[in-house]
């Protein structure tokens, strides 16, 4: 039998609160790794159950009678002889992390008190609730001692619990929210010593356009002889010789949601069969001995928080190779009830005559979003990153985030029996293969199969080009339904529409309390909000594609102008009143939250006291649509395709197109709208306040800023001379059209002298 990595050593005197260990693997590196087993159940915070935090490169050495504990950066290293490595290693500073006194050798280990190394914080959990805004926190060594009893180790590695207190001032909202006493926080820190397998696996070298995570490191002694960045594809290691890949699901996940968790997962076995791997891959089942901390072990672990949190899929790698050492996966619970409140919220199937008919719809809506989750955070655990693009695809990945898909029947129902696809997409297919295929000439083989995928138009854009303020490209948003941008936004109205026009109390379950009520109006109101930045990502939009220099390929290309000019008027379209109005049936069904219930961040602000406030639901919807096209870096490319291409709407065209549908608009607003003529009002607000607030953004381009300026001057001038004239088509608004001017006027001569309201909020749509 092979020696253990670490000696437990029986400590008689202090059999509780102090560790001894036995250490004899001197100046051997190893992966150390941090995992939480107790966390604090925050969505915000993220330092949840499962958390397994970045691994980092650390050794033991001996400096006399002392053993110090150190970890190096694993992203710098250097190849070549003694000499070269020798400079590498004193070229960046090492870190030790602990330090102690050998107490005595036992059997060929020396023997020191651990304690004090597994009571550190190693995961950096008061850095994090500092950066959060949670207050100072610090481990109360009083309140916190090493778990020795389930400490464990084997040949393989060590694994060190220790219970943390953290004493701070508890005054963050966060740990407020969850924390039985937000002055004390206790949680359990797994400590992981990993040892690196004695026969590293061939690296797969990384291509962007693989689809595969990239992780790597500089190796100086390449200088002068090739790139110093190298980077790999992680990978778990496959083969007739290696065992399969296994994860198991945590037992804690009640049925049907585990059978669907596992279903998703297995999705993953067809496509290891098509690349020549049958039985290397599978999902099972947990035991009741299921511990997913155990090395080597990948999990799948139920994870509860409050509030609406993110699930997740991470792999320990071999630095040196990529090779997966283990994976873990972490589902948030709560998923579970979002998107039964969408289904509730679409269908409203209580007291109805076919309630259980549509319950049924609801329950497997649940069911179906779970299969796709289980298969999209395993495969990030198998080393996939994800395809935001893939919408274009003959059928998504589910490396794509999925909204539900919604479908319109004869008779105006709204149909959710295919709102999420079930089985891989070809581009999964490809991860596999490309990934995980075994080739004699790899190099020739991953390129023929990158031009497959090119010429079958698997379109791959991921995370920072695709999600966020300064993504552009034009077929890569999250959550989106599919197909054509506008189609899809056509679809997604029609079913608001359907949706809101139905409302009541029907969509929400009889035992809740009918404040809820608003929290489901929410969600209809902003039913739309991702195909709005799918079209808004058409204006200025542009396509590119990751690779190397050396493949084919163009640069960035401008989405056409046509296509621009449709996108544009219709997002302008959504902010006439006949879009932002919730309908009567919505209005006369809301309450307040009930005495000892409060409102959350999913649901709309309000100014009205405890009433819901229309007015607050018109300016988000407002926003919805703002908060795109008014982007600095939006505008700022849409100046440059402009000035290239003048066919392309300009800054210009952007500001008139929202104008002509709220300050300009030469029709009144039709009498059936419930508020109608106060809610256009109110866009009309919401986008000037939004339009000087872009002003004062230090990135915008100064010709930008100054079309921006200029068609705000021409604006004002238009409103005095209609507020003058009582022409202005809506002869109500008359003095509403000269202090508008005056406000206008007064930011551009001086926008210290003005104050302008803060962008509406509006409530978190993802993760849906």
């Amino acid at each position: 039998m092979p020696a253990d990595f670490i000696d437990l050593v029986p400590d008689p005197e202090h059999p509780r609160d102090r560790l001894l260990l036995g250490i004899r693997h001197f100046e051997e590196p190893f992966l150390l790794t941090v995992s939480l087993s107790q966390g604090l159940g925050s969505s915000e915070l993220w330092l949840d159950r499962g958390r397994a935090g970045k691994a980092r490169l650390a050794e033991f050495q001996r400096v006399g009678d002392r053993v110090l504990f150190v970890v190096r950066n694993k992203h710098f290293r250097t190849s070549g002889d003694p000499a070269a490595v020798r400079a590498g290693q004193e070229s960046f500073a090492l870190s030790v992390m602990w330090s102690g006194p050998v107490l005595r050798e036992e059997n060929g280990a020396a023997v020191v008190d651990a304690t004090g190394l597994v009571l550190a914080d190693h995961d950096r959990v008061a850095d994090h609730l500092a950066e959060k805004e949670q207050g100072e926190y610090t481990v109360d060594e009083t309140r916190s001692l090493p778990l020795v009893a389930d400490s464990r180790t084997g040949p393989a590695g060590t694994r060190l619990p220790a219970l943390l207190t953290f004493r701070g001032p508890g005054r963050g909202a966060a740990v407020r929210s969850v924390a039985a006493d937000p002055r004390a926080l206790t949680l359990v820190q797994q400590l992981n010593l990993v040892r690196l397998p004695a026969d590293p696996m061939p690296a797969r070298r990384f291509h962007p356009g693989s689809g595969g995570y990239g992780i790597g490191y500089a190796d100086h002694g390449h200088i002068g002889v090739r790139d110093t960045q190298v980077k790999v594809q992680p990978r778990f290691r496959v083969g007739p010789d290696s065992a399969p890949i296994v994860f198991r699901v945590d037992p804690a996940i009640p049925e049907p949601f585990r059978s669907a968790v596992i279903e998703g997962g297995n999705w993953w076995q067809e496509a290891f069969a098509a690349t020549g791997l049958p039985g290397a891959y599978r999902v099972e089942a947990g035991g009741d001995d299921f511990d997913p901390y155990e090395s080597g072990v990948n999990g799948v672990v139920w994870v509860h928080r409050a509030g609406r949190g993110w699930s997740l899929g991470q792999g320990l790698t071999d630095p040196r190779t990529g090779e997966i050492l283990h994976a873990r996966v972490r589902l948030g619970s709560q998923r579970v009830e979002q998107v039964r409140a969408l289904g509730e919220a679409l269908l409203a199937p209580y007291g109805r005559p076919d309630e259980t008919e549509r319950l049924a719809a609801v329950e497997e809506l649940v069911l179906a979003r779970l299969r796709h989750l289980a298969a999209h955070e395993i495969g990030h655990a198998l080393g996939f990153m994800h395809n935001f693009a893939s919408t274009t695809h003959s059928k998504p990945s589910v490396m794509d985030y999925p909204h539900a898909r919604l479908r319109i029947t004869d008779d105006g129902g709204i149909d959710l029996s295919a709102a999420y696809s079930s089985g891989l997409g070809p581009w999964d297919h490809f991860l596999v293969a490309h990934t995980y295929g075994q080739f004699a000439d790899e190099p020739t083989a991953l390129a023929q199969l990158r031009d497959e995928a090119a010429r079958a138009g698997l379109h791959f854009i991921s995370d920072e080009d695709a999600q966020g303020a300064h993504a552009a490209h034009a077929d890569a948003v999250p959550w989106v339904t599919g197909g054509h941008a506008l189609q899809a936004l056509e679809t997604m109205m029609r079913a608001r529409r359907l949706a809101l026009d139905g409302f009541s109390r029907g969509v929400l379950p009889p035992d809740r309390q009918t404040g809820e009520l608003e929290e489901r109006a929410a969600l209809l109101h902003l039913l739309h909000r991702h195909e709005v930045t799918a079209v808004a990502r058409l204006v200025g939009g542009v396509r590119y594609a990751y690779g190397l220099a050396g493949d084919n390929g163009t640069g960035a290309e401008a989405a056409d102008a046509s296509t621009q000019r449709r996108a544009l008027a219709r997002l302008a379209e959504l902010l006439r009143a006949e879009q932002l109005a919730l309908p009567e049936a919505v209005l006369s069904a809301l309450t307040p939250p009930a005495i000892r219930y409060g409102r959350t961040d999913q649901y709309l602000d309000t100014e009205a006291g405890r009433i819901f406030d229309p007015f607050s639901a018109v300016r988000a919807g407002v926003t919805l649509v703002t908060e795109h096209l008014l982007e600095p870096a939006r505008l700022n490319r849409v100046a440059w395709q402009h000035a290239a291409d003048p066919e392309v709407p300009g800054v210009g065209d952007v500001v008139g197109a929202l104008l002509a549908a709220t300050w300009r608009r030469p029709d009144p607003v039709p009498a059936d709208v419930p508020g109608g003529t106060a809610v256009q009002h109110t866009a009309d607000w919401t986008l000037l306040n939004h339009l000087l607030t872009v002003l004062n953004d230090n990135t915008l381009h100064a010709q930008v800023r100054m079309e921006l300026r200029s068609s705000l001057r021409q604006l004002a001038a238009e409103l005095r001379q209609l507020g003058a004239s009582h022409e202005s088509g809506r002869p109500d608004d008359e003095e509403m059209r000269r202090e508008a001017a005056e406000l206008i006027s007064g930011f551009l001569a001086d926008p210290r002298s003005v104050r302008l309201d803060p962008l509406p909020r509006v409530p978190p749509g993802a993760p849906n």
